[in-house]
């Protein structure tokens, strides 16, 4: 066999498993597979940064459900997917992975750019194939490639010299068979699943959803008049149709859960962003937890039962006492006042410029980035979510790094987008900036508030903020980014009606009084009335 054909064969399989889009990060190691792309069909994008184009791919799968390819050179180029793979694996976001590699013989040796390839992503992806041209499997007949679509998958392909051997043209390709199955680890979790009947007393947090599952959701908590925290990605939060029966201030209700006698937490979506949620683990381990997603993982080490969120139709909830508008409205509705005087006293808060914000994007799709970002969102704002709106996040394992090049992405397609991340976020992914494709409008909004504030509030020490002094605006002008700078909420009018296609925006809240807001907010979260 000859390298050409390698290429070829990979090339047909994943055309058959639906890849329209390639990211290739071109080094010389994967020249065969540089050079076949001339005369293929496939929506080719480059980059010369493989981490941020890793995330590119993942953001443009998810936006398009169907699986991106991104091909590398060999050696570290390979490691630098590593994140994007974890994090499409925790999503279940169909990366495919197709390295190249210098012949197996050189394992081992410490010879330039011969890094250990083979199963380098582990766990983290459903299969990896490591292939050369002495390869046997590939010329047999009986060769069956299982995927699920559910996971990365990998092709380490090993390349001799020279390492252009022939035709495309003229190349041959091993016919090899191809099996769609069920994603085992979902199957796994499922096989042990208990079938729900009926809940007693329940309060629900509605988590990550697909846009088509959001009617279902909607149609459930109606029918049955359930509590609910309907989070950011849920994209049913201070929906009209349900939001009489929204808890909007669950940190603050916390004192008075057990008053109110709930037994259970219905779990719907992906994982919660929500302290709560991982308070279930010990604080409030008297509740039962039910999950109901189409993702397999289950979110705690504490027994919960697993079912798909199509089961919510089988299920019978029972309320047998009537507690909220004695207890927990009355509070959250309290809660709420409190929370606009706040905004209105700090108006120059983190807090404020996000309720603000909120009000400009309204229901634009809008990516968010973790940590403090996605929180003070579902804290904070005001917009009323469509149905329709498109939404993102990495909430699989969470990290910040590659948030920007998942954000542009996954928005290519759309006319307007939002990208709203911290500013220690759009450190770690400077490079992202470039992977802007189309001039359709793109509105990067990141929170300078001088270091990881999250890490103030949840650790009361400043050594843990790790602190910045910078500004965003040259690195905008690197990559021939239009800036804006806001510092009061009425700066916000000159970005309304902005007609730059490309738009960094940078918010410099006041930080004393973003802490002043988070003491009292803090305080009257506490009190039990």
């Amino acid at each position: 066999m000859k390298n050409i054909n390698l290429v070829k064969t990979v090339f047909q399989i994943i055309k058959k498993i639906g890849v329209e889009d390639i990211i290739i990060c071109a080094g010389a190691r994967n020249l065969p597979f540089v050079s076949a792309l001339e005369f293929e069909t496939f929506n080719v994008t480059s980059y010369f940064e493989e981490r941020s184009a890793a995330f590119y791919a993942l953001g443009k799968s998810k936006s398009t459900q169907r699986p991106v390819a991104i091909i590398t050179t060999s050696g570290t180029a390979v490691a630098e997917l590593l994140p994007a793979v974890v994090e499409a694996y925790y999503q279940n976001i169909p990366l495919i992975l197709i390295t190249a590699d210098r012949p197996k013989k050189y394992r081992g040796t410490g010879s330039p750019q011969s890094i250990e390839q083979k199963n380098i992503f582990q766990n983290y992806v459903e299969n990896c194939f490591d292939w050369d041209i002495e390869q046997p499997d590939l010329e047999s007949e009986l060769f069956v490639l299982n995927y699920s679509l559910a996971k990365p998958i990998h092709f380490n392909i090993c390349f001799d010299e020279p390492l252009t051997d022939g035709s495309y043209s003229d190349a041959l390709f091993s016919n090899i068979k191809l099996n769609q199955v069920e994603n085992k680890l979902y199957l796994e979790n499922l096989d042990s699943k208990i079938l729900v009947n009926k809940i007693a007393n329940p309060l629900a947090i509605i988590s990550d959803l697909n846009i088509n599952d959001r009617n279902e959701v909607i149609l459930f908590i109606k029918n049955n008049n359930i509590f609910h925290v309907a989070e950011f990605l849920s994209g049913l939060q201070n929906h009209p149709e349900i939001k009489d029966l929204q808890i909007n201030h669950l940190d603050g209700l916390a004192a008075v859960l057990a008053d109110c006698k709930f037994e259970s937490v219905i779990r719907i979506g992906g994982i919660p962003t929500h302290r709560f949620w991982r308070d279930l683990e010990n604080k409030y381990i008297q509740f039962k937890v039910y999950n109901f997603s189409h993702r397999e993982f289950k979110g705690l080490v504490r027994p919960s039962v697993m079912n798909i969120i199509s089961d919510l139709q089988t299920v019978e909830i029972n309320y047998s006492f009537d507690f909220l508008s004695q207890i927990f409205l009355n509070k959250n509705n309290k809660l709420l006042a409190i929370k606009n005087d706040l905004l209105e006293k700090y108006n120059l808060s983190e807090p404020a410029f996000i309720s603000a914000l909120s009000q400009i994007i309204q229901n634009e799709p809008l990516y968010i980035g973790n940590s403090l970002p996605i929180r003070e969102w579902d804290l904070f704002s005001n917009a009323k979510q469509q149905m329709s709106q498109k939404v993102f996040a990495h909430r699989g394992a969470n990290g910040i790094d590659g948030q920007i090049s998942s954000y542009l992405g996954w928005s290519e397609s759309f006319l307007i987008s939002w990208c709203l991340i911290g500013d220690l976020t759009a450190l770690y992914d400077l490079a992202g900036l470039g992977m802007c494709q189309l001039n359709n409008k793109k509105r990067i909004v990141i929170m300078n508030n001088s270091g990881g504030q999250i890490f103030n509030r949840l650790f009361g020490h400043k050594k843990y903020l790790n602190s910045q002094q910078v500004d965003f605006l040259g690195w905008a002008k690197l990559w021939r980014w239009d800036y804006v700078k806001i510092q009061q909420v009425q700066d916000f009018k000159e970005i309304e009606n902005h007609q730059s296609d490309k738009l960094v925006i940078e918010i410099i809240p006041d930080n004393q009084q973003s802490d002043s807001f988070w003491s009292e907010w803090d305080q009257v979260c506490k009190k039990k009335k």
